[in-house]
């Protein structure tokens, strides 16, 4: 993969992580913690896609990955959405 690519990919991640820690102060939102499990999915899936090169592999091992990442994140979101904070 490109140099360059790299190089935004991880600028992206880093504005990402930015962003996460100047809102870090809205603690016990609702739409907080919506955005950050999406934004959480953005960069897992930039990772899964740009750094560990599975863009180009085969399907079944970019399902698997990218299904683990919705499951981890779902099952973050239903406890916060069913522990009442």
């Amino acid at each position: 993969m490109a140099k360059r690519t790299l190089t935004a990919t991880w600028l992206i991640l880093l504005g990402l992580t930015l962003a996460m820690w100047f809102l870090r102060g809205y603690r016990g939102s609702d739409w907080l913690a919506f955005v950050v499990l999406m934004v959480v999915a953005i960069k897992g899936q930039l990772v899964i896609d740009r750094f560990m090169e599975l863009r180009h592999a085969p399907i079944l091992w970019r399902i698997t990955l990218s299904g683990w990442l919705l499951t981890v994140l779902g099952v973050i979101g239903v406890m916060r959405a069913t522990s009442g904070t």
